[in-house]
């Protein structure tokens, strides 16, 4: 493989610094406000035994999934037989000792601040025979999308891609009207039902953000294949628009039925989207010389975009297909300059979803 890259330095910078943040306080609908930069897990563990029901009222029937701070059961509400997930917070003796773990406490605080049908819904907190278990209690749905669209025998039509990722689009502008972003959309944090509905799932790295932006925040958030150009290039200042790059991947992931930017490693991951994309420059992209990593890279590689080659323009391919008014939502959301990438007030109400075909639910293989 041809290296299309030249740097001036051999070592891959990926160290990031963050200005210390101030206490910021979230309103739960319970009315008691708590600070997502402190981790009181005694407090959150009186307030909780006082107000919420037991876990013993649900008979857990297996276990779904396990990451770093949780464990997803799917179980049975006794009293009425509703079949519900439930995720358990983990306590990690070395995390406990400073509190609550601050990725799940983001979590619950994101998820009962919001309220939209495609954002998993929390229909309540539970705890266990002692103070350091808590779970939240969640619908439950069949699958991420990532295996969803795997199962499929046949490729999305063009009304059902255009009612999965119209669904996701819904749940970015509820998100970021309300001032989080949620730093890791990818398609298997997006959760599906057999009726059709999707559902935005793991908020633990989703934050609040300023307008405008005053704040610094870490680069390294968001899955790899789906982490916008900014990013990669150290940027430490940014907004909804890092989700709104991660969507655009989901999009062309759907068409496609694999990632769009496979890279390994930052650096080649850069190469994977100006190679698809073309050469970054002051002239597409304002300020991109100013980025931290920018004075160290060189590209040799293609310098206009590629885009259009990868995604057929009719039906008769076998695959899904995008039509004009599809693609330029696309190129809109893949927008390497932050600044001019679409929002997703804007490409929720794209005329891409009302002209023909209208979108038509999903007959998911599950």
């Amino acid at each position: 493989m041809v290296n299309r890259w030249e740097s001036s330095d051999s070592e891959d910078d990926t160290s990031s610094s963050q200005r210390p943040q101030k206490k910021q306080r979230v309103q739960l609908e319970s009315g008691t406000p708590m600070s997502v930069s402190s981790v009181p897990n005694p407090k959150l563990s009186l307030a909780l035994s006082a107000s919420s029901r037991s876990v013993d009222l649900y008979e857990r029937l297996n276990k779904i999934d396990e990451g770093s701070y949780g464990i997803v059961w799917r179980a049975r509400e006794k009293s009425t037989n509703e079949i519900v997930a439930l995720k358990q917070v983990k306590f990690p003796s070395d995390i406990t000792k400073e509190g609550f773990p601050l990725a799940p406490f983001r979590e619950i605080n994101v998820l009962r601040s919001l309220s939209h049908p495609n954002i998993l819904n929390v229909k309540e907190m539970v705890v266990g025979g002692d103070a350091s278990k808590c779970f939240m209690v969640m619908e439950c749905m069949e699958m991420d999308l990532r295996d969803a669209v795997d199962n499929l025998t046949e490729p999305l039509t063009q009304g059902e891609l255009k009612h999965v990722i119209r669904q996701v689009l819904s749940a970015m502008e509820h998100m970021h009207s309300r001032f989080f972003f949620h730093r890791d959309m990818k398609t298997s944090n997006i959760l599906v039902h057999k009726s059709g509905k999707i559902s935005v799932c793991d908020f633990g790295l989703a934050r609040t953000f300023d307008d405008p932006r005053r704040n610094s925040y870490t680069p390294l958030v968001i899955t790899l294949a789906y982490r916008p150009p900014e990013l990669l290039m150290g940027t430490n200042t940014y907004g909804p628009e890092v989700d709104m790059w991660s969507v655009g991947c989901i999009f062309a992931e759907l068409i496609l039925r694999e990632q769009l930017f496979v890279g390994n490693g930052e650096l080649d991951q850069l190469s994977k989207i100006f190679g698809c994309l073309g050469a970054p420059s002051e002239n597409n992209w304002e300020g991109f010389s100013k980025l931290k990593h920018a004075g160290a890279l060189r590209w040799n590689g293609p310098k206009v975009s590629k885009l259009g080659k990868l995604f057929p323009a009719n039906a008769f391919s076998g695959k899904t297909f995008l039509d004009q008014a599809g693609f330029v939502l696309l190129e809109k959301m893949l927008t390497m300059d932050p600044k001019k990438r679409i929002s997703a007030i804007e490409a929720v109400d794209d005329c891409y979803f009302t002209s023909a075909p209208l979108p038509t639910e999903v007959r998911w293989n599950i």
